[in-house]
C-alpha cells in the first residue's frame, strides 16, 4: 500500500465519537426496571450523527459557566443535526430523554 493512500483514508473518517455520562434529572423515587442506555453520537466539525435514535429528545450546549447557548428539539428520523456555526470552543452536550440526561464535552 502506498504511504499516501493511509493518510487519504484516514482523512476520510475524521468523525469523533461524543461519550457520554448519565444523570437523573429527576430524584423522585422509581423503580428500576432496568440499566439506561446512552446514545451513541459522532461528531464531524459542527455536525453530530446520531448512531443510535434520540427523536423528540431535547439537544442543549452548555458554555463553560453552564449557560444554556443553543437548545433545540432533535425531529423524528434525523440521523445528524448541523449546530450554529457561531459556536466556538468547547461546551457540554447534553441529550435530555424523559428524566434522563445524557451529557458530554465537545469541541467546535
Amino acid at each position: 500500500m502506498p504511504s499516501g493512500a493511509y493518510t487519504q483514508s484516514q482523512n476520510l473518517f475524521s468523525f469523533e465519537n461524543v461519550y457520554l455520562h448519565v444523570r437523573k434529572m429527576d430524584s423522585a423515587k422509581s423503580i428500576k426496571r432496568s440499566s439506561v442506555k446512552a446514545p451513541s453520537l459522532s461528531l464531524e466539525d459542527h455536525t453530530l450523527f446520531f448512531n443510535t435514535s434520540c427523536d423528540g429528545c431535547t439537544l442543549q450546549l452548555l458554555n463553560e459557566d453552564g449557560d444554556v447557548k443553543y437548545t433545540t428539539v432533535i425531529p423524528k428520523d434525523t440521523s445528524n443535526i448541523t449546530l450554529p456555526k457561531e459556536l466556538a470552543g468547547g461546551c457540554e452536550l447534553q441529550i435530555i430523554r424523559g428524566q434522563y440526561c445524557f451529557y458530554g464535552l465537545i469541541d467546535l
